[in-house]
């Protein structure tokens, strides 16, 4: 019989394998930036709910209903985040926008630093320093493409905003983070509205587009949501990293899309920073554990 553990590695390691394609995808589209954002966030909202009624049957909207007050905080922050990813994407390339994402847990420990008034550990702080050298090497590199240093600004930008969401999911653990995706996707929707050509797209965007957002994204992040209540922190972390490394994979096979050296050398930086920093925590956290153990 499998273990609570592996139950949990392996819950989320599908996760991260469902939803690695997204970059891919999002390059196969051709619609515009606002377009794509506007159809990508109505059928993340609709698939989220979809979630939700399988999840909590008779008890969806009641998940709803805790988005009350700052619950909408996680509404806001996940909105920015979807808006900045695409336009990340579609600026700079899918390696750069993915490695310049997966900095996301170091902004949360900053930002729950403030929230939450938590320590940050000496080697994260290591780690925030090895990482903005990273993604210096990766910036300097991305002249060769217009507009390619906005994406990588705007991507960061995005790390900094899914980080906002992460904090709140444990600043406010009442509100329903599903819940809270499923509205940000509506508000996104609305937001871009007004910019976006929502009956402009072919139909090859829209079968991509149905992909991602009924298929793709609610069941790869409802299983990323699932496995960290088996596993610990740290190595949620290390199997999230592996978006970053399969996505640009995915694009390199299908488009040719190569990343540059700047790229394969910063992403070097910023992923084996954080695979040490996240691999550390785990042992301090084993060593915690071990030593509670020993005491009773």
């Amino acid at each position: 019989m499998i273990s609570t553990h592996a139950r949990g590695l392996l819950i989320t390691a599908c996760g991260v394998l469902i939803i690695s394609p997204d970059g891919l995808l999002t390059r196969l589209i051709v619609a515009d930036h606002w377009t794509m954002i506007f159809w990508r966030a109505l059928l993340l909202s609709f698939g989220m709910w979809m979630v939700l009624g399988f999840t909590h049957p008779n008890r969806v909207w009641r998940q709803y209903r805790t988005l009350k007050g700052a619950g909408m905080l996680k509404v806001l922050a996940y909105s920015l985040g979807t808006i900045s990813f695409i336009f990340a994407i579609t600026h700079t390339s899918v390696a750069n926008t993915l490695i310049i994402l997966s900095t996301t847990p170091l902004f949360a420990a900053i930002i729950s630093r403030v929230l939450l008034n938590e320590r940050i550990d000496p080697r994260t702080l290591i780690a925030i320093a090895l990482v903005a050298v990273g993604i210096a090497v990766i910036a300097a590199g991305s002249d060769d493409r217009p507009g390619s240093r906005l994406g990588d600004m705007v991507a960061l930008l995005g790390a900094f905003f899914l980080a906002c969401g992460f904090s709140f999911v444990r600043r406010f653990p009442e509100s329903s983070t599903i819940a809270a995706i499923s509205c940000s996707g509506l508000l996104t929707a609305l937001l871009v509205l007004p910019l976006a050509s929502p009956l402009s797209v072919t139909q090859s965007d829209m079968g991509y587009l149905l992909i991602m957002g009924i298929y793709m994204l609610p069941i790869g992040l409802a299983l990323m949501f699932i496995g960290p209540r088996y596993i610990p922190a740290p190595e949620v972390g290390l199997l999230l990293l592996l978006e970053s490394v399969l996505g640009p994979v995915w694009v390199w096979l299908a488009l040719g899309e190569e990343p540059g050296m700047n790229t394969l050398i910063g992403g070097a930086i910023v992923l084996s920073t954080l695979v040490m920093n996240t691999t550390w925590a785990l042992k301090q956290r084993r060593g915690r554990l071990l030593a509670e153990l020993q005491r009773v």
